[in-house]
């Protein structure tokens, strides 16, 4: 049987997504159990940082921009930030992103795949989110500057009910 044959976009997609992030819950809670939590925050935001800065350059190659392009107007970088989100998200992963003015954006967790695995182990209070570690992976990879409001440690799902960060940018 030729399953990818008789797959569509989406279900590739899903499918692929949910391995990668399984791969990711059973890596940190592996972390976790052998380093402990500080050496398993730090190892899992560095890694999360590393992946984004290469995934946002094949996302670039993707959408045809030359290889090393500066990123000088909020117009492009939203346009960029926009592909990229509507590319990795899924079904599972519920996230509302927006541009609510010039040089702003803004992610929203109404849930969170990650806060929820880990408070199922039992570790919720002892996590760093990894989540927005992928967005200044992106930002630093494509070499603009920003200002992330809240800056924040642990887990902003756990320490207030929801999850919401904002990006500020000065770009023309």
């Amino acid at each position: 049987m030729d399953l990818i044959k008789k797959l569509d976009r989406y279900d590739v997609k899903e499918v692929f997504s949910k391995n990668w992030l399984t791969h990711d819950a059973m890596w940190y809670g592996s972390c976790m159990q052998e380093l402990g939590p500080e050496k398993a925050n730090q190892l899992n935001k560095t890694a999360v940082r590393l992946m984004a800065a290469i995934e946002i350059k094949r996302i670039m190659k993707l959408m045809n921009k030359p290889k090393g392009v500066t990123i000088n107007n909020f117009h492009e970088l939203a346009e960029i930030i926009e592909t990229a989100f509507r590319l990795i998200q899924t079904s599972f992963l519920t996230f509302n992103f927006s541009f609510p003015e010039k040089n702003l954006l803004r992610g929203q967790f109404n849930e969170c795949f990650a806060h929820d695995g880990v408070k199922k182990f039992g570790m919720i209070d002892h996590y760093e989110c990894g989540a927005f570690e992928r967005v200044k992976g992106w930002l630093t990879s494509l070499g603009v500057s920003y200002i992330m409001i809240p800056e924040f440690k642990g887990c902003l799902m756990y320490q207030n009910g929801k999850c919401e960060v904002d990006f500020r940018f000065d770009l023309d």
